[in-house]
């Protein structure tokens, strides 16, 4: 039996009904709690489930996101990046608001948590956090554009009666970054099809999402 907690919110799950059950009684006796239920809502993470499996997403906050930033009503794009995009961090380009560009970015960090699909991305415009320029901040907007148009996404973790299997992708490209000359690396693995661990390493930095 798994037990997540964060400061007063439980998340209960575990092999056997019957244990978590008997859990949940024992902290009944310690404490006064309410027992929502099946899990369906926890931190902005809506999770649905069902016979074939469960299923996390972040489409109302991703919305909350796009109203911070401006851009709720924007066109969508089909990609989140430009393919092959070269971005500057050390430039003479006009800067942006620093504040509001690393609230951003921190905001679609934690989308990643079920959206891998913009996790190369946002990682990337995430090394420019110290000094965010103008074509950091259009690059960002590309990202939102997407999401305008991918609010249903999420990640699929399918039930399966035999042992789950861990499978694991990686790439890597040479000498990528235009003002170090450094390589980024990263990997992503999935159980039974569900991504669960991205990881990229650039510029001598690692990040786990």
């Amino acid at each position: 039996m798994l037990v997540g907690v964060y400061v007063d919110d439980l998340i209960i799950t575990g092999t056997s009904d019957k244990e978590v059950r008997r859990f949940k009684a024992e902290m009944k006796t310690q404490f006064k709690i309410s027992d929502l239920g099946l899990l369906c809502f926890y931190l902005g993470i809506e999770v649905q489930q069902n016979a074939n499996g469960i299923t996390e997403s972040q489409g109302s906050y991703a919305k909350k996101v796009l109203e911070v930033a401006g851009m709720a009503n924007c066109n969508p794009a089909h990609t989140p990046m430009e393919e092959r995009l070269k971005l500057r961090w050390m430039s003479e380009a006009a800067e942006v608001d620093a504040t509001l560009y690393r609230r951003i970015v921190g905001c679609l960090r934690y989308l990643c948590r079920t959206r891998p699909d913009i996790a190369f991305a946002v990682g990337y415009v995430s090394r420019s956090l110290q000094r965010p320029m103008e074509e950091h901040m259009i690059t960002v907007k590309r990202i939102l554009c997407y999401i305008v148009g991918t609010l249903h996404y999420g990640c699929f973790y399918a039930r399966s009666k035999t042992t789950p299997r861990l499978h694991s992708f990686s790439n890597s490209n040479l000498v990528g970054d235009v003002d170090t000359s450094k390589s980024t690396s990263g990997g992503i693995f999935f159980l039974e099809g569900g991504p669960v661990i991205f990881l990229e390493a650039a510029r001598g930095c690692s990040v786990l999402l």
